[in-house]
């Protein structure tokens, strides 16, 4: 009886989602520049009127090992813990927004950063979550400087 218990609380442990640090292969395809395309949708509650989230458009979004930053301001230290939920209840509950113009699939990875989130569309793009609205981003070519150092 013990042991299968312990076989289930094994089991069980090796099922729930563990967080994942920018060093893990799968997550320093994060890394980068990212450029803001379009608004796609606000929270009830923001910290941006619509005139500010529209010049944020065209703006890079850099995603670094020890810093995120956007238009000027800087977060320290990302977390780069990630999680699978399901988008719509997910934005209702955590962002009390609707899901409906984000283009999201109904299963969306969230990846916490350190002052935000961003939710993964595909390998290229993404979807942030800044201060209450919702952008599309799309992954920058890495420079020459950026080439000539792989």
């Amino acid at each position: 009886m013990l042991q299968a218990a312990s076989a289930v609380a094994a089991l069980t442990m090796a099922l729930l989602p563990h967080p994942v640090r920018a060093a893990d292969p799968d997550y320093a395809d994060l890394l980068g520049t990212w450029r803001l395309t379009k608004v796609l949708d606000s929270s009830e509650i923001s910290s941006l009127d619509d005139n500010e989230a529209a010049r944020l458009v065209g703006k890079t979004f850099v995603i670094a090992r020890d810093k995120v930053s956007l238009d000027g301001e800087a977060c320290k230290e990302p977390e780069f813990e990630h999680h699978f939920e399901d988008t719509v209840r997910y934005l209702r509950e955590e962002a009390h927004a609707a899901s409906g113009k984000l283009g999201l699939p109904e299963v969306v990875e969230v990846v916490d950063l350190a002052c935000t989130e961003v939710l993964r569309k595909n390998h290229d793009k993404l979807v942030l979550y800044w201060k209450g609205f919702f952008f599309d981003m799309i992954r920058q070519a890495p420079g020459p400087v950026q080439q000539a150092r792989r």
